[in-house]
């Protein structure tokens, strides 16, 4: 894990796509507004959404994810102090994190099967159809 005080790697997307399982990670984001981040590896860069309230952990439960542009895959492993200064300022830590097998990906719905140590299941992201690029909701179904 790489834990330290850095500018943190943000929105870099270069990369090149890893080889074998695709990687998920879970941050749970101190920020000026608290939230989780929800990060899948996919083409070489990390997408990524904010949720609020935290990622489904049933079947039924609902969601607002709101995107938040590509990662460098580094950031998989990122723990630590995001500086005063920089967007998303404050501490960051690994709430979660593993591998995932896509089933869907399209311009308005992914879904995903998660395979880390709390979350587990089939997952879907929907694109809101009037709120945006950015809003999504995320649901558990299996």
């Amino acid at each position: 894990m790489n834990q330290k005080s850095m500018d943190y790697p943000g929105n870099d997307p270069a990369g090149e796509k890893a080889e074998g399982l695709q990687r998920f990670v879970v941050h749970f984001h101190r920020s000026k507004t608290p939230h989780y981040d929800l990060r899948l590896e996919r083409h070489g860069v990390l997408k990524c959404w904010a949720v609020p309230k935290g990622i489904p952990d049933h079947p039924g439960l609902r969601r607002l994810a709101i995107g938040s542009g590509d990662h460098d895959p580094s950031v998989l492993d990122f723990s630590g102090t995001i500086t005063e200064g920089q967007y998303g300022a404050g501490e960051i830590s690994i709430y979660d994190s593993g591998n995932y097998e896509m089933e869907s990906w399209k311009d308005e719905k992914i879904v995903f099967v998660l395979n880390g140590m709390k979350f587990k299941g089939r997952y879907v992201l929907v694109r809101f159809k009037k709120a945006g690029d950015k809003d999504w909701l995320l649901m558990k179904t299996v």
